[in-house]
């Protein structure tokens, strides 16, 4: 076991570090009249009985709040306020934040302010909480114009670090801790410290106690140095915010979401470096080091180019900044950082620098529905999607009664221009460089197209109206990135089916076939009417238009079908309270599964349907034509299993230039 004191002006404490030094905690807890453990629910769902056991308290009590950096607001904090007064907690309270950064803010933030102030005590779970939050006296809660801007300085009574807990931290929560680690090896002049995480990296990777607790043990040395010199913040401290100016500004653009505070912090550290290189001449091959240093324990540390009102924009609500200023951690010739504000030229230099990645949105604009996609891409001679940050669907029916009418109808244009409209309002708050949307079926089928094109232009984004050839085009060459084999790419849309055949990312086959889930209902089920007759007919229907396709039957291919229509089949097999895309993504759903769920859809009346678990409410009126020309189509080809994928032709759009 290892004991580190920290001393400040005000206050002394320990920070207790080991292996299973969790029993540590209790005599820290004598004095006190009642004992909250605050934690999320994760983590406390893990850890609650094995600490409830360990101290074996009447006084204590818990409480857990929702996982997540959105949730670290006055909103949440107020939620155990109320637990706390109801509970009657006094001034002669304690409170155990135990957990990750988030839990260890929020919980010295509360022993900070609840009666004007109670005891706390920090038990970090996460590497990042380990190293960086639980340390120092800082608590604070993120206000919608920018991160940690309410906050108190308040110490701790105590610190356990118990490497134990590293042993359930998923490896992405282990490479964003990693990400401070090495920002500390970079705040020292001489570079052991640095060295010693480059030797020990696959030790240290391989979660081995030792490494781990010497290389906690320096980083808490080297924030004890710190915080001892300056509590407050008003000189040396600031340098722990390396990497931290632009980190917190991508946090904020990603909304708290898809993106880890390691991550984020990496690309900061760079973005800083390459301002020095600007400013101060450093060398390409200490920026190199640093970048390998990130990659080598998981982390992307490519900044993201973004247009530079947005940037600078969000940079100026930092709670470092003021006076218009933009401070940033820099680096001497010497290699040694100091804090220093930026000329604003100085920053759109550098973000220029990383035009070649950026934040990109594709939206399909289908019969049925609308569907967006942000992505993280790296665009050099081919573009590459680093990371997908959402998904979005939203069932709009632009393409009702364009059967009967030849014209999409006004209603149905307001209702998919709202939804665009939502669209393009987070893709901005994102920060997307490019919004490109494309229309298929309903709009090409349609009169009026131009009517609704203009409209859609009018909100600010870019779109185009595709044919099916180049609509099945997209669908494969978004598989193209998943599979290497020969492929068949389903895809049952509202007004049309596509079918791509090819292999390893060549197409040797395209055909788009006017058959799909809205058509197809309006034109035999207009009154939710699935007589057997009338089934007979739609499929009778399906075969006679898909006979120039019947030639596929004597191919040798692995059939994936993408879309709506295929995943709803796998969500509903699953019986998904809540879709979850890495479930459905390549599973597999043979014939008698799918006639099993086309039973399922047939026992039950319009508003049963709805009820249907893993069966969005909205597709509930033509989930079952869609699921009689998928059978047909499986039949009719000789194909009795189908992998369902979630990349179609919406990652095909993204790494392409021009849709």
């Amino acid at each position: 076991m290892n004991i580190i004191n920290i001393n400040t002006l005000n206050t002394d404490y320990p920070i207790i570090l080991g292996c299973n030094v969790i029993s540590e905690l209790k005599k820290y807890t004598i004095s006190y009249d009642k004992i909250l453990i605050l934690s999320n629910e994760d983590i406390g769902y893990i850890y609650f009985r094995k600490l409830l056991r360990e101290l074996n308290d009447e006084r204590i009590k818990t409480f857990t709040i929702p996982e997540g950096e959105k949730f670290k607001n006055l909103e949440t904090i107020s939620t155990i306020y109320d637990f706390m007064a109801k509970e009657n907690f006094s001034r002669k309270s304690l409170i155990i934040s135990l957990g990750g950064g988030v839990v260890c803010d929020m919980g010295g933030f509360v022993g900070a302010t609840y009666m004007r102030g109670i005891d706390f005590i920090q038990v970090p779970t996460s590497l990042l909480a380990q190293v960086d939050a639980s340390i120092g006296g800082k608590t604070a809660v993120d206000h919608p114009r920018g991160k940690n801007l309410i906050g108190v300085f308040k110490q701790p009574k105590a610190v356990i670090i118990d490497v134990e807990f590293l042993k359930t931290l998923p490896k992405e929560q282990f490479f964003s801790g990693m990400a401070e680690v090495i920002k500390h090896s970079l705040l020292l002049e001489n570079r052991d410290y640095f060295k010693f995480l480059m030797e020990r990296r696959e030790k240290i990777l391989s979660l081995e106690s030792s490494s781990l607790i010497e290389m906690i043990k320096k980083s808490c040395e080297i924030k004890r140095e710190i915080v001892e010199k300056d509590e407050f913040e008003l000189g040396e401290r600031a340098l722990l915010n390396l990497g931290h100016t632009y980190g917190h500004s991508l946090e904020k653009l990603f909304n708290f979401e898809n993106i880890t505070h390691g991550e984020a912090v990496a690309k900061g550290i760079v973005f800083e470096l390459e301002l020095s290189k600007v400013l101060n001449g450093i060398e390409d091959e200490f920026i190199s080091e640093i970048k390998d240093i990130f990659r080598s324990y998981g982390l992307n540390s490519n900044p993201i180019y973004y247009p530079e009102k947005i940037l600078l924009d969000v940079m100026k609500k930092d709670k470092k900044n003021s006076f218009d200023k933009i401070n940033f951690i820099l680096f001497d010739k010497n290699k040694k950082v100091y804090k220093d504000s930026v000329e604003v030229k100085n920053i759109l230099e550098v973000n220029n620098l990383f035009s070649s990645r950026y934040i990109k949105g594709i939206i399909d604009i289908g019969t049925n529905s609308c569907r967006l996609f942000l992505a993280q891409v790296y665009e050099d001679r081919e573009i590459k999607i680093e990371k997908e940050i959402s998904k979005d669907v939203e069932i709009v029916k632009l393409g009702e009664d364009v059967n009967k009418n030849g014209y999409l109808k006004k209603e149905a244009i307001k209702r998919t221009i709202d939804c665009l409209k939502k669209y393009k309002e987070k893709a901005d708050k994102f920060g997307a460089s490019k919004v490109i949307a494309f229309a298929t079926s309903a709009t090409r089928d349609s009169q009026n197209r131009e009517e609704f094109l203009s409209q859609v232009r009018d909100i600010g984004i870019d779109i185009r109206c595709i044919t099916g050839e180049r609509e099945a085009q997209l669908n494969f060459l978004g598989n193209s990135i998943v599979f290497k084999d020969r492929i068949l790419v389903l895809d049952i849309g509202g007004g049309s089916t596509e079918f791509t055949l090819g292999e390893n990312g060549n197409i040797e086959f395209t055909k788009s076939i006017n058959i799909g889930a809205v058509r197809g209902t309006e034109r035999f089920f207009p009154e939710q009417n699935y007589t057997e007759e009338n089934i007979e007919e739609c499929r009778n229907w399906i075969k006679e238009m898909i006979s120039g396709v019947k030639f596929l039957k004597d191919n040798n291919f692995t059939l994936v079908g993408v879309a709506g229509t295929a995943t709803t089949q796998i969500s509903v097999q699953k019986q998904m309270e809540i879709y979850d895309s890495s479930e459905v993504h390549l599973s597999k759903i043979n014939l008698d599964e799918l006639r099993q769920n086309l039973q399922l859809f047939l026992s039950c009346d319009g508003e049963k349907r709805k009820e249907i678990v893993g069966l969005e409410a909205k597709r509930a009126d033509v989930i079952i034509a869609g699921t009689i020309i998928l059978i047909t189509i499986m039949e009719e080809l000789g194909v009795d299993s189908m992998l369902v994928s979630e990349s179609d032709n919406l990652n095909g759009a993204m790494i392409i230039k021009e849709v």
